[in-house]
């Protein structure tokens, strides 16, 4: 097969190439390699090799580290080996072939595609600064909690007193497989006077808003354009509220008298942190907890966070502050990621668009 060196195909046809030819002794599948590069979606591996998806720079090296040694799949892989486990050769190997994707990337002149107007694209939650991480969550209220969530108990579970638990799990697996050389740690709010300073002036992400103190402490010294409050029309959960020239809107979660919650609503908001503004502070929540789990899965589920993520860069670029508030399906009791590329899940940005 002859190598068609046409611009708009050039980046697709390497990555194919890289996959089917680069190591003859080894049949790598769309599979094997979406497995190796951190448990994506065949269709996203199929996107790459046809065109219609551009991968961001971090997922280019992730290429590069994959293609640069045979290694990748001889020594417990098929995987990416650790930065410390690659030889001074192999080292070189990855740089070349990094800087030959990107610049293959270039020629074809889809960086807008992907990222901001320098071609960098977003990763919500890589943080190479290796700074600290953070995540704060509510306490469940005691009449809600498990008897193992009591020290009393002889199995005592600290985690069931945490609020918003199915979340916390899957986004902390998230920020460890990203920031593998940071410190990664949840804590529970509590009493406010239970975090130190150095729990809050690192990159912080505050997950949930209704029992989340430490949430609510922060909402009430910014001045941000969405708000969570106490509505009639609902039992328990905050209910998100934007005023937009003079008036209030409210967004509401469905629920149907047979099927129960169908709809929840769900936000991000990135954002300096107040306390250290060379570092981010990330608002994560939902009028019920499958809100606040959708919300999370935007950008956490292998299926859609490429998608989300490229949608995300190309409509914010490298903005330091943006939010993003999205209707959350429920089916079947379980929050269905949005796709944020899907107007109808899209409720209001900000900034707004012009």
């Amino acid at each position: 097969m002859s190598f068609d060196p046409t611009p708009t195909s050039a980046l697709a046809r390497r990555l194919h190439g890289l996959r089917t030819r680069q190591w003859p002794r080894h049949r790598v599948t769309q599979r094997v390699l979406a497995d190796a590069l951190g448990g994506l979606s065949t269709s996203t591996i199929s996107s790459y090799e046809n065109g219609s998806i551009v991968p961001p720079d971090e997922r280019l090296h992730d290429y590069a580290t994959f293609f640069a040694t045979p290694r990748s799949f001889t020594e417990g892989g098929p995987g990416l080996l650790p930065e410390d486990g690659l030889s001074e050769a192999e080292r070189v190997q990855r740089k070349e072939l990094y800087e030959e994707l990107l610049s293959l990337r270039g020629t074809d002149g889809t960086e807008q595609q992907v990222g901001s107007a320098s071609g960098a694209a977003r990763r919500t939650w890589r943080f190479p600064d290796r700074v600290p991480v953070r995540v704060i969550c509510g306490d469940l209220p005691e009449k809600d909690r498990s008897p193992l969530a009591h020290p009393s108990s002889l199995n005592y579970t600290e985690l069931r007193s945490f609020a918003d638990l199915d979340a916390l799990v899957e986004l902390f697996g998230h920020l460890r497989m990203e920031n593998p050389h940071s410190d990664v740690r949840y804590r529970r709010s509590g009493n406010l006077e239970r975090l130190v300073a150095d729990d809050i002036s690192g990159h912080l992400v505050l997950l949930g808003a209704d029992w989340n103190e430490a949430t609510e402490w922060v909402v009430l010294r910014q001045d941000l354009p969405v708000s969570q409050v106490r509505d009639p029309a609902v039992g328990d959960g905050l209910v998100f509220e934007v005023t937009e020239g003079g008036k209030e809107q409210r967004f509401l979660p469905v629920v149907s008298q047979r099927l129960g919650l169908v709809e929840d609503v769900g936000l991000i908001y990135r954002m300096p942190n107040p306390h250290n503004t060379a570092y981010s502070l990330t608002i994560v929540s939902g009028v019920y907890s499958r809100g606040v789990l959708g919300a999370v899965r935007c950008l956490t589920d292998a299926r859609l966070r490429d998608r989300n993520e490229a949608y995300l860069a190309n409509r914010f670029g490298d903005a330091p502050e943006f939010g993003v508030l999205v209707r959350v399906p429920v089916l079947g009791g379980s929050a269905v990621t949005p796709d944020l590329t899907n107007p109808g899940i899209r409720l209001r940005e900000w900034p707004p668009s012009t």
